[in-house]
């Protein structure tokens, strides 16, 4: 997942009037960057990609339900707006509770990595770029991309090797050049906008269909 709108507080908006705001919204001050928590003056400003870990969190749960990742089959990385990139254990369970997401998330963005033990993570920092995780076989899920046969498409990438599906974890706007120049391919499943989680759901149940009956 690239981009993902997740990302603590600005320095310059937190202030007493944002903590009671979010403690208003949530019971609690949690810092990540969330529109709905922030008062109507706070939001002037705001890029269109940014304040939605609510994406972030349907987004997870659609990768780390799919039976590919429960069996193992998957690298699930996450990419955010400002450049930090974590990895998600097998073993990870991550909070259907939206508010509990925005805890863990919270303690994820302020040290790095939620677990047991910082020893035993279930979600990291890794210190590396997106081009160094990304596959030779990088491909863009976008909805203005070329709309062909998925099943094909794929079958013929995992012929070759691994292949990385980048999909956008942000609301609306372009992807940065960044991300595009790492895509060998970029297509859509659809010919209109569907939501992240469903787009992550769709590809991960074709490139299943290619591991289970192949």
């Amino acid at each position: 997942m690239v981009e993902s709108s997740l990302t603590k507080i600005p320095e310059e908006l937190k202030n007493d009037r944002i903590r009671r705001s979010y403690t208003k919204v949530y019971g609690k001050f949690y810092d990540v960057l969330d529109i709905q928590a922030l008062p109507p003056q706070a939001r002037v400003g705001m890029g269109p990609k940014e304040g939605r870990p609510d994406i972030v969190h349907r987004s997870v749960l659609s990768v780390t339900d799919h039976p590919l990742f429960l069996m193992g089959q998957i690298e699930f990385y996450m990419h955010t707006l400002d450049g930090r990139i974590f990895r998600f254990s097998k073993e990870v369970r991550p909070p259907r509770n939206y508010i509990r997401f925005l805890g863990l998330m919270s303690k994820l963005l302020d040290e790095g990595w939620v677990g047991p033990s910082e020893d035993e993570p279930l979600i990291w920092e890794v210190n590396e770029r997106l081009g160094d995780l990304v596959s030779d076989q990088a491909i863009l899920l976008e909805e203005g991309g070329e709309f062909r046969d998925p099943l094909a498409y794929l079958r013929d990438l995992v012929k070759r090797g691994d292949v990385s599906i980048m999909v956008g974890g942000f609301p609306q706007g372009s992807f940065s050049d960044d991300v595009i120049s790492l895509a060998r391919g970029i297509f859509s499943l659809y010919r209109g906008v569907l939501s992240s989680s469903t787009a992550l759901s769709m590809v991960l149940t074709y490139l299943y269909y290619l591991e289970v009956w192949r």
